[in-house]
């Protein structure tokens, strides 16, 4: 069954430079997370065995390794290969003890869950997205992956200040055209939480980046931290949330593919496309773009959307020219007020 909904969370690896350094030294890897007692608990323990006091992380299924041909961000054709691998989890149920205080035999107090997760390589570097929106799952995989394997995303995921503001502006003075190839079908900014199912689009005429909260935060001087947007291209037709270290939410049974890569399933093409080329391209897009967005642009589309925002207002709560006026002039011995109906 195919979720509606995928959390990604990105990593680079470090000490490995291919998917076969992956599968020698990652993958053999296991890890053996101990039970967490006190004191009074400690003599119980020291008599269990090994299986019995530790929660093991281990590998499960894996693919083979794939590869998928694309144009990279200069339109000269490149491959990714990638695979893909459960992490298979045990981890501690809240009851733990009987009724007489004793440790439960570790099968009743036992859970376990299977998180997906992806190995892709681009050049010498390897990236590993871990499918999960639980921060203990994900530092569990974490463990399993061994924490002197990894560090945070690099400069080639870290999505530039104005980024999305950029996008933004894209959509709104450029019908969304971000080259001949690309179009920002839909987009939208949100300070809370974007992986909300809530906030996504329903549709082609859901204008999301109308919303009057939006344009105030932009045209207040701020920057956005997380966009929800839908891009098109030839390939794909996808739904997704990111936020400024390539963190993402990808919305599954609201994206598709299109005419090409008919052999790859849904999911797994989704993911990698959108982190292998996509990403990448949009960085690439804006870094073009970026000194004549922030040296000219950027200011100019503040004034414009605060004017939208003011004028949004005004239609709304019915305001007269002489109660927006008071906000500006000030009368010798008069206070300003705004009437309330």
């Amino acid at each position: 069954m195919v979720k509606s909904k995928i959390t990604c969370k990105l990593f680079k690896l470090t000490n490995v430079k291919s998917l076969q350094n992956v599968q020698d030294i990652i993958l053999k890897r296991r890890y053996a997370d101990p039970l967490i007692t006190g004191l009074t608990d400690k003599k119980k323990t020291e008599k269990m065995s090994e299986y019995e006091k530790n929660f093991f992380f281990t590998w499960g299924e894996k693919s083979k390794p794939n590869n998928i041909k694309l144009n990279n961000i200069d339109g000269i054709e490149r491959s990714v290969d990638y695979l893909f691998v459960t992490a298979e989890i045990e981890f501690t149920k809240r009851t733990r003890k009987d009724s007489r205080g004793e440790f439960l035999p570790k099968k009743d107090r036992i859970n376990y869950i299977q998180i997906t997760n992806y190995f892709f390589c681009i050049g010498e570097s390897v990236y590993l997205i871990i499918c999960s929106s639980i921060e203990k799952h994900i530092e569990r995989v974490k463990n399993l992956v061994g924490m002197e394997n990894l560090t945070n995303v690099d400069d080639s995921y870290k999505i530039p200040s104005d980024l999305f503001n950029w996008m933004f502006f894209i959509y709104t003075q450029n019908k969304g055209k971000l080259d001949d190839s690309i179009k920002l079908m839909n987009i939208g900014g949100f300070i809370g939480n974007t992986g909300d199912e809530h906030n996504i689009f329903k549709g082609t005429s859901d204008q999301t980046s109308e919303l009057i909260i939006t344009k105030a935060f932009i045209s207040n001087g701020e920057t956005l931290k997380t966009i929800t947007a839908r891009l098109k291209n030839d390939d794909i037709d996808i739904i997704f949330s990111i936020d400024d270290y390539s963190n993402t939410h990808i919305f599954v049974k609201q994206s598709m593919k299109r005419k090409l890569f008919e052999a790859e399933d849904v999911t797994p093409f989704l993911i990698i496309y959108l982190y292998s080329y996509l990403i990448p391209k949009i960085k690439s897009l804006y870094n073009i773009s970026a000194k004549q967005f922030l040296d000219k642009e950027k200011k100019q589309f503040s004034i414009k959307i605060g004017l939208e925002v003011i004028e949004s207002i005004i239609n709304h709560n019915y305001l007269s020219f002489d109660e927006v006026a008071a906000l500006f002039i000030e009368q010798k011995g008069a206070k300003r007020s705004i009437r309330v109906k």
